[in-house]
């Protein structure tokens, strides 16, 4: 995540922004001039999520956030790591690095005393990623049938978002941009659609879902998948993340799911995955399916783990805390 970013230097404005970052700041915009726009906003945002985080514990222990000492630092992963994943405590030490860095000021998690905290977390944590549960086909087939007849607004839309986020193994983002002219809707009723210059051709199930929810909401331009509010009118802004994520929960709720097998936005990519594999496709197949940059998470959703951290390897570069 971390990139190589210009440092201010102009000091009269390195140190505005140092007094700025030293509070909660609500717009994205001193981050993405901090950072000389080289990052999408979903990043700046979760930036700024964990530094207000950070920034909390600061004013919680009374101590500087900006610069911050290296026990400082320390002790914030000690507590973060009570309840907060490996991968979780590796992205705030990411921030809290990215803003010093930023500000021409020394990095506290270039110290030795936070290598050593990270490296035990390395340690304890290892085996703490979890995939997402798996939505699969047999997942689809049932919601399908489930709500074949039924007439509400709602109901059409999250079948048609189940089926197209699965068949095309679509990120939450891709599915939220899709818009009525990226869709090539063929003679014979089948349905192609443009993800990032890609074409992604779906079968008659996804088509006639996709077909129905356009008719259902009178879709003739714009977003796709829009969000419903609670008397059912159709808005015009298309779905956010969180969205996405409760028509998937909702998935797992129809279907009587455990506790531990709650779907999320990124369960359709997983069981898809899972299903290509099943079915004798390779490695490479999926990945080229599924459009990754690389075989690692594949290779991790289908439970070929040596084959993730290989591929991982290739292409993570040593932090500070692993120097």
């Amino acid at each position: 995540m971390a990139k190589r970013i210009q440092p201010i230097d102009d000091p009269n404005q390195c140190q505005h922004s140092i007094d700025q970052f030293r509070c909660p700041i609500a717009s994205l915009d001193p981050w993405q001039s901090l950072t000389r726009n080289q990052y999408a906003r979903n990043t700046l945002v979760a930036f700024k999520n964990d530094w207000h985080n950070f920034l909390s514990f600061c004013a919680e222990h009374h101590v500087s956030p900006l610069p911050a000492k290296a026990d400082t630092v320390h002790r914030y992963i000690e507590q973060m790591a009570r309840h907060r994943k490996l991968a979780s405590l590796k992205r705030y030490m990411v921030t809290i690095s990215l803003v010093h860095r930023c500000h021409q000021l020394p990095d506290p998690c270039a110290q030795s005393e936070v290598r050593m905290a990270m490296q035990k977390q390395q340690l304890e944590k290892h085996d703490d990623y979890k995939n997402a549960a798996a939505f699969r086909d047999s997942h689809l087939q049932r919601l399908l049938d489930k709500f074949e007849c039924s007439s509400k607004l709602k109901d059409i839309r999250d079948v048609a978002i189940w089926a197209v986020a699965f068949e095309a193994m679509l990120k939450r983002s891709e599915l939220a941009a899709l818009t009525v002219d990226t869709l090539d809707i063929q003679p014979n009723g089948l349905i192609i659609i443009e993800v990032n210059d890609t074409r992604i051709a779906l079968s008659s199930i996804a088509s006639k879902a996709l077909q129905r929810w356009l008719v259902a909401g009178m879709l003739a331009d714009g977003y796709v998948f829009r969000r419903i509010d609670r008397h059912s009118n159709l808005g015009e802004l298309p779905m956010d993340h969180s969205s996405v994520y409760r028509v998937f929960r909702r998935a797992s709720d129809e279907l009587g799911l455990s506790s531990s097998a709650l779907f999320s936005g990124q369960s359709p990519r997983v069981g898809a995955a899972q299903d290509l594999a099943d079915s004798g496709a390779s490695i490479s197949d999926i990945q080229e399916q599924g459009r990754w940059k690389s075989p690692a998470m594949p290779a991790q959703y289908v439970g070929q783990t040596d084959r993730h951290d290989q591929e991982i390897a290739k292409y993570v570069k040593p932090k500070p805390w692993e120097k």
